[in-house]
């Protein structure tokens, strides 16, 4: 797998505009240096562990995304928000989800675990989701 400072700058630069951060935001909560992030976005400067830590703690992703643009659950995700099957709820859905702090995300995941055991339970398909935008039987498994 080879990392590569500009893929992870722009993937930082994405994310940060995705949660309507601006720089400044972001140089103030990670304590770097003026300029310092736009010299990380752009790919010219490589930012310590514990800045990269900071970022990917403020841009609410893991460092592993960060660093690859891929996660333990990217599979999933990418099965699930495909750009060919998202619909504007899902978009509204996972941007919303994103906006969330950990316990939030936390407390949403077990709502969602709840409603998959009842449609499990109640032995019928969720009636809003056409097949191809059913959720895989791994989020069915983990709701049991």
């Amino acid at each position: 797998m080879e990392i590569i400072m500009k893929s992870i700058g722009e993937r930082i630069r994405n994310r940060r505009k995705e949660l309507h951060l601006t720089q400044t935001d972001i140089r103030a909560a990670c304590g770097i240096s003026s300029g310092a992030l736009s010299e990380i976005e752009n790919g010219n400067r490589t930012p310590s562990v514990i800045i990269f830590h900071a970022l990917s703690e403020v841009l609410q992703c893991s460092m592993d995304w960060l660093a690859t643009g891929e996660s333990p659950n990217t599979e999933v995700l990418s099965s699930l928000a495909s750009e060919d099957s998202k619909s504007n709820t899902e978009n509204e859905l996972l941007k919303g989800f994103r906006q969330l702090d950990q316990d939030d995300q936390e407390e949403l995941m077990g709502l969602l675990a709840l409603k998959l055991r009842k449609v499990k339970r109640d032995n019928r398909k969720p009636e809003t989701l056409s097949n191809s935008q059913a959720l895989p039987d791994t989020y069915l498994k983990s709701a049991e």
